[in-house]
């Protein structure tokens, strides 16, 4: 899928990548386990959805994204237990077919996940440092 794509990894960092391929491991089966809604495609406007990495055993507890999980609550998707690096992608309405189409982020998208992502780090610094709220 051609793109833009954003990338929440476990310690909090936020890139955007061109183009994200779909990983798959060596035997073949995806990388993916978790693939889910944040924002639906409707109207003529277009959705986000989030990709999750495959992570079991004693060693998934360490793997808890909190940054990733509080950028998809705040964007108003599920509450989601992300364990390892979030993909965040788009999604739009295939006209006529009721379907969304997973597709790159528009640049407002972009910049919506960069100011959320960017409140979610702040809110954290803030009580962290115990001048939250």
């Amino acid at each position: 899928m051609a793109g833009i794509y954003a990338v929440i990894h476990c310690d909090g960092h936020l890139e955007f990548r061109d183009s994200v391929p779909d990983p798959v491991e060596q035997d073949g089966r995806p990388l993916y386990a978790d693939s889910f809604i944040i924002q639906h495609a409707g109207w003529g406007g277009p959705g986000l959805h989030g990709d999750t990495g495959t992570a079991h055993g004693p060693s998934s507890a360490a793997l808890f994204n909190g940054t990733a999980a509080s950028v998809v609550s705040a964007l108003g998707g599920p509450e989601q237990n992300i364990l390892g690096s979030l993909v965040i992608g788009g999604d739009h309405d295939q006209p006529g077919h009721g379907e969304t189409v997973a597709c790159g982020l528009t640049t407002a998208q972009q910049h919506l996940i960069q100011d959320v992502h960017r409140a979610v780090l702040a809110h954290a610094e803030a009580d962290f440092h115990g001048d939250g709220k």
